[in-house]
């Protein structure tokens, strides 16, 4: 009797006790929502590319006379602004001698026309004769003149920077005789270094000049910066099959030869705005999750353009269903679930 007793007893706390075991078991998904929100994202066309010097930014640097090469105050390199001094170059031996000797040929000459001139009076030459010795007079002053004008007998010349820029090659050494217009070192101007990048020929059509970049460079550390389309090629690279376009780059912080992610803006994608994660895809195509009545429901939308951590989504979304974020790769349609607000900080990182 009392065993009896003891198993309708037994039997009655399982039956009172049984559906919230059941939900113990089953529990419930634990889930982070957002109201939806509508708004745009950029839609970015990507190329990839290498800052290279413009045409016109390296220069040779040169005397325009025979010399010798007295320092070199800077290294391949180095960095400079408008001013700075680079070189310190001489006259050389050879020059000091031949400025000399156009000093004593000058001194000759004239020496020779006030004879000739005193002969024609005496009637002992002729005025071809005085005429050649004035000739003669003028061809030698030309020639001093000449080692004045190019500075042949200057100790001392210093080769100043033209403009702000690096050194990018150095072709004397410090005490080497060099002649008129040979190479001293080239110089590379910092403010007119270009983009070149390459455009997948299906994107080109939405790449347009005066369009802008995001640029992020490939070496680590390097901040974010602005620029702008300049050119885009009219024909496809045969080497990389990539239509070339050049990007205009801002005019310091940018190294010759640093590598860049371009990021063109060509236009934006307007919508319901969701993570990327936030979206799930089936066989049907892309979902989200909505909460309705603290259950999920499944909502089947089109995904428009995804950009860094974000998509922009349209579809059948009611604005006052909050959206899963996080969780929803637990789900499966009519869960329950416990929303959880996202802090406003993990919403701002999703934007």
């Amino acid at each position: 009797m009392i065993r009896c007793l003891l198993g309708g007893a037994l039997a009655s706390l399982i039956f009172l006790n049984g559906p919230a075991n059941a939900d113990e078991v089953r529990g419930f998904a634990l889930v982070k929502v957002q109201d939806p929100k509508r708004g745009s994202i950029p839609e970015v066309v990507y190329a990839y590319g290498q800052a290279t010097p413009t045409q016109g930014a390296t220069v040779t640097a040169s005397f325009q006379r025979d010399g010798q090469v007295a320092d070199i105050l800077v290294e391949v390199g180095d960095q400079f602004k408008m001013g700075d001094t680079l070189l310190d170059f001489g006259a050389s031996p050879a020059a000091v001698i031949a400025y000399e000797m156009a000093k004593t040929t000058l001194s000759l000459k004239k020496h020779a026309l006030e004879r000739k001139q005193q002969l024609f009076k005496q009637q002992l030459a002729t005025r071809d004769d005085v005429e050649g010795a004035e000739k003669d007079l003028s061809d030698a002053q030309m020639q001093l003149d000449m080692f004045e004008k190019i500075g042949s007998i200057k100790p001392s010349e210093l080769l100043l920077a033209p403009f702000d820029g690096v050194v990018s090659a150095i072709s004397v050494n410090k005490g080497d005789r060099i002649s008129a217009g040979a190479a001293l070192m080239t110089l590379q101007r910092t403010d007119q270094i270009i983009l070149n990048v390459g455009v997948e020929p299906s994107a080109v059509e939405q790449v347009k000049p005066d369009l802008p970049v995001i640029l992020e460079s490939l070496l680590p550390n390097r901040k974010p910066l602005d620029g702008k389309v300049k050119r885009v090629g009219a024909a496809i690279d045969k080497t990389t099959r990539l239509v070339p376009t050049i990007i205009e780059l801002p005019t310091t912080g940018v190294l010759a030869g640093e590598n860049f992610r371009a990021g063109i803006v060509v236009g934006k994608f307007q919508g319901w705005i969701v993570p990327r994660d936030a979206v799930g895809h089936k066989d049907k195509g892309d979902f989200i999750w909505q909460i309705d009545d603290k259950h999920a429901k499944r909502v089947y939308v089109k995904v428009l353009g995804s950009v860094g951590k974000q998509s922009v989504i349209e579809g059948d979304i009611s604005s006052q269903l909050e959206i899963v974020l996080k969780g929803n790769y637990q789900l499966d349609d009519g869960d329950e679930v416990r929303p959880e607000e996202a802090p406003q900080e993990e919403e701002e990182e999703e934007e």
